[in-house]
């Protein structure tokens, strides 16, 4: 069985509407810089991003000042108040992790009939409400990788979960070490150690940020 193509913000929707959408729905496409704050959540559902070329990180900061990564963030991902309701309580960001093309869409124009009767609209919200559902199959995912009581068991069920993804047991990791110690919320130093030791005992092989599974358990 052939993996599934996944849905994008866009998909079945010719690059002609596109264009006449961008119009009629306000879109606007924002490059940031590496570490530059794209977007920081507010309390009302105002507007969506879509990642149109880099990489980003989604943050949370307590009232203590302690900081969490709760989403990597790649091309076709999206972003928003809508996808998750802030608490007061907590500080809710978008960061970027390199030099990102950013589209944003305000939230009332996809929830509000088009006023030119768009034909894509239904389209472009179906798409929307698929990649939410999507969102929240992949955290349901990381919540379960980060359940796991060591960072060896976290570690292993996080690129187990990649193997699936691919549907192969050799990718390359979609972030950098760095990144993927922030979202696995280990240290650093002791992730690259337990590395080390599954490749020691035959459960890996890596050559930079390219892995091989060979014994999943």
């Amino acid at each position: 069985m052939g993996k599934m193509t996944p849905v994008t913000l866009f998909s079945y929707i010719t690059p002609e509407e596109q264009e006449r959408m961008r119009v009629c729905f306000c879109m606007r496409e924002v490059v940031y810089q590496n570490n530059e704050t794209i977007m920081e959540y507010a309390s009302s559902m105002k507007k969506i991003g879509l990642i149109l070329e880099g990489q980003a990180a989604l943050y949370c900061c307590d009232e203590e000042g302690n900081q969490y990564m709760l989403d990597d963030l790649k091309k076709d991902s999206v972003f928003g108040e809508p996808f998750l309701l802030p608490e007061e309580s907590q500080h809710y960001y978008v960061c970027a992790k390199a030099a990102t093309k950013v589209l944003f869409i305000d939230y009332e124009h996809v929830i509000k009939r088009c006023e030119n009767a768009c034909r894509f609209h239904s389209q472009l919200v179906s798409n929307l409400l698929q990649m939410i559902a999507m969102r929240a199959s992949q955290q349901a995912s990381r919540i379960y990788v980060l359940s796991r009581n060591s960072t060896r068991k976290k570690i292993m069920a996080y690129l187990n979960s990649i193997a699936v993804e691919k549907q192969t047991k050799t990718f390359t990791l979609p972030m950098s070490y760095t990144t993927l110690a922030e979202y696995l919320s280990v240290d650093r130093s002791a992730m690259m150690r337990e590395l080390k030791n599954l490749v020691d005992e035959g459960i890996i092989e890596r050559d930079g940020k390219k892995l091989r599974i060979l014994n999943a358990k």
